[in-house]
């Protein structure tokens, strides 16, 4: 987490972008079509990885054995982004939605009001060292974008993954909170398509709420953890994939999974069960910052 406008929602919401965000989220979510099949700017697409690490000499002759790589935009020149792109690699750029590393560059041009506030106080997380931020201020919004233009377009990237997405799930919020996050994360997805509609857009988790209102919007899913000694037995993940089948025949959604450290008879299964279900698939050795 595709190649055409969503006719009067996607109006609105790129309009939300200029006279702000409250005045039409409801407009725009009674108009929202969310049946709509959409060309997928990921078809072909058969292996990926992550990569967060320097794109140093050995580490671009790694990554253009894969068709997808989501890399750290702000570590690439152009000229080393081409290498990838002469070679077939569609690439996507990481951009974090709903939360800000302590010493986040953008966090130097936000406002107060772009803070996720709760009981009146900033909410940092501290196992992440990064705050929660408000995807429904209009200025962090504009942040956001601002930062899509400068390291994912301005670098000729292929699309953006979206990292924290799933916050809005993951109950580390009030419900009420986490029912506003959520509204707004929709709103900010579909403007990011309005805005953007030959890009790739890519979300990281909201598996269980959020998936079902971005799905007009993006064009895939990241499933993190994807254990198949877990995910294979576990009523949850069942239910998640039951969910994920119908949005890939509904929305044309491209869904990839990834795991750290799985080796031998492991990595078997879980190659076995990306293959069952239509997932994309990916092991990775130690961490997204090593190949």
């Amino acid at each position: 987490m595709i190649k055409m406008m969503r006719n009067l929602s996607s109006f609105c919401l790129a309009v939300s972008l200029v006279i702000g965000v409250a005045t039409v989220n409801v407009a725009c979510a009674q108009t929202a079509p969310l049946t709509m099949q959409k060309p997928s700017a990921l078809t072909g697409i058969h292996s990926y990885t992550i990569y967060y690490g320097e794109p140093k000499p050995a580490a671009l002759e790694k990554l253009t054995a894969f068709d997808l790589v989501v890399i750290e935009p702000r570590l690439w020149t152009n000229a080393q982004v081409d290498v990838l792109k002469a070679k077939g690699v569609k690439v996507l750029g990481y951009l974090s939605v709903l939360e800000q590393y302590k010493d986040s560059a953008l966090l130097k041009k936000a406002t107060e009001a772009d803070y996720l506030m709760i009981d009146g106080k900033r909410d940092f997380r501290t196992n992440w060292e990064s705050w929660s931020m408000d995807i429904n201020s209009e200025h962090y919004q504009q942040l956001l974008i601002d930062e899509y233009r400068s390291h994912v377009l301005a670098k000729d990237l292929n699309g953006v993954f979206l990292d924290t997405m799933g916050n809005t799930d993951d109950q580390i919020w009030p419900v009420g909170i986490s029912n506003r996050q959520r509204d707004g994360a929709v709103q900010f997805v579909a403007s990011l398509r309005s805005l953007f509609p030959d890009q790739a857009i890519v979300q990281n988790w909201g598996l269980t709420e959020l998936k079902d209102r971005t799905a007009p919007y993006i064009d895939g899913i990241l499933w993190e953890d994807f254990n198949p000694s877990v995910v294979s037995k576990d009523e949850w993940s069942q239910n998640r994939m039951k969910e994920l089948t119908v949005l890939q025949q509904k929305h044309g959604l491209t869904v990839f999974t990834v795991e750290i450290g799985l080796t031998g008879k492991q990595k078997s299964s879980f190659q076995q069960l990306n293959h069952k279900l239509g997932y994309i698939g990916q092991v990775i050795k130690k961490s997204y910052d090593e190949l």
